[in-house]
């Protein structure tokens, strides 16, 4: 089960939506409504997980409203709303660029009026934040690192700078003509992230550490 204050150490939690899912297609009032459901849903969850992940949803929903309605939507056609309701300052991960593998299978429900789904989520148990306190700092063009406020002042300032220089030396080996992935290796396990990752966080440039 899904643990508030920090993800469980087997890498693997569920929870479950116990409501219909919204299509894509579905207005954007319909899609903004779902996505407030699912985040009151997980308004007890203290982390957002930082790394890959794999998604399994499990859309319960009675047999005859699939056959012989209109009523439910296309099973890929939920994905990408669901997706947008687990992300941000609000939900279980960043962004869904994280998400390594998706799968989504419906099974038959005997409960006519209700539907649910059930979401289990695979993770690196290490690759998490605290959201209390998250924003991201600039540390390259336009990558993004996290930080907290609750660090003192020099200990932000140190972190972001010693990201900077992993960067700039890992730019330098492929400049070189070292591979990506052998460059990588300099780097710390803590991912960066693109500006455009990271709608509804707060973002700050290096120099506003040192105020």
């Amino acid at each position: 089960m899904l643990d508030g204050k920090r993800p469980s150490e087997d890498g693997r939690f569920s929870f479950e939506i116990k409501r219909s899912p919204v299509s894509l297609q579905a207005k954007s009032d319909r899609r903004s409504e779902f996505k407030e459901f699912v985040v009151e849903e997980l308004k007890s969850v203290s982390f957002l997980l930082s790394g890959d992940v794999k998604i399994s949803i499990e859309w319960y929903s009675h047999e005859q409203k699939r056959y012989e309605t209109t009523a439910s939507a296309d099973i890929d056609n939920i994905i990408k709303p669901l997706l947008d309701s687990l992300c941000g300052p609000d939900g279980i991960m960043i962004d869904d660029n994280q998400v390594q593998s998706i799968g989504c299978n419906w099974f038959d429900y005997d409960d006519i009026e209700n539907e649910k789904l059930v979401v289990v989520v695979e993770f690196s148990p290490s690759e998490f934040v605290l959201k209390e306190g998250l924003f991201f700092v600039n540390v390259h063009q336009h990558l993004y690192m996290p930080l907290w406020e609750s660090l003192d002042k020099k200990a932000q300032k140190f972190m972001a700078e010693s990201f900077v220089k992993m960067i700039e030396i890992r730019e330098q080996m492929v400049a070189a003509g070292i591979d990506y992935y052998q460059a990588k290796a300099v780097m710390s396990v803590q991912r960066v992230f693109h500006k455009g990752r990271l709608d509804g966080f707060v973002l700050k440039d290096k120099s506003e550490l040192d105020k």
